[in-house]
């Protein structure tokens, strides 16, 4: 008969449990998610887009600072930047004449909301919008997004700008999808947005060609209207019996 030593059942009972700890973690498990749909936070000053390596709050703005955000479905390998390029002066050419006002700082906010192969399903991608603003000095890159657009964070996550997205914060994205919409989003023509016009520009439009044309127009109607009246004027005074007859 041949017997087992108590500390070989006992490492073999251990192994066995080892095992079904494995396998039970193997089975409940869900796969974890390697892309996940956010804004991501992006700084700019340097003349070009770089991956924020901190959060907004510990950024501390400098004059003429570059902030960007984008809505997009990222990886650890990929996280698209702003379609615009990271230039004060092309962004915000009213703010860049010129110095900062006293103890203000100036900054321009580009917000991304990406492509429609990032937005949640049932969800359409507002416009782009690029926003000048001032902030006081030492400020951080969370109040020049305060200033630029309407906040909506958890945790201190942003999880929507200007109500985008409708109803979701970082969410996490399965493999098949990110892959479908990085397919669908190469597809897609960078769209970058407009800076706000200045009143110099309002200005400018309001003498342009079309405008000096509906100008003349409605000069050369104001006279047409007088002859009339003069000539009518005339016609009745022609009409009338002479008194000293």
């Amino acid at each position: 008969m041949v017997t087992t030593s108590a500390p070989r059942r006992a490492a073999a009972a251990l192994a066995v449990l080892c095992a079904a700890i494995l396998a039970t973690l193997a089975v409940s498990s869900p796969a974890q998610a390697s892309a996940f749909r956010y804004w991501s936070y992006w700084q700019g000053a340097s003349g070009q887009w770089e991956f924020a390596q901190t959060g907004p709050g510990d950024h501390t703005i400098v004059d003429k600072d570059v902030q960007g955000w984008r809505f997009a479905i990222s990886t650890e390998e990929l996280s698209q930047k702003p379609d615009n390029a990271p230039d004060f002066a092309a962004l915000c050419p009213d703010l860049a004449s010129g110095d900062a006002p006293a103890g203000q700082l100036r900054v321009a906010v580009v917000i991304d909301s990406g492509f429609v192969a990032d937005a949640p399903q049932g969800q359409t991608p507002p416009a782009d919008v690029v926003s000048c603003v001032t902030v006081p000095e030492g400020s951080t890159g969370n109040q020049a997004l305060g200033a630029a657009a309407t906040v909506s964070d958890k945790d201190g996550l942003v999880c929507a700008l200007n109500g985008y997205p409708a109803d979701e914060c970082g969410a996490p994205v399965p493999d098949a999808e990110a892959e479908a919409a990085a397919s669908a989003a190469a597809s897609e023509q960078p769209n970058p947005a407009a800076g706000t016009a200045s009143t110099d520009d309002a200005e400018a439009a309001g003498s342009s060609p079309v405008a000096l044309i509906v100008g003349a127009a409605a000069v050369v109607a104001l006279l047409v209207a007088a002859w009339f009246l003069v000539a009518a004027r005339r016609r009745r005074t022609s009409q009338q019996p002479d008194a000293t007859a």
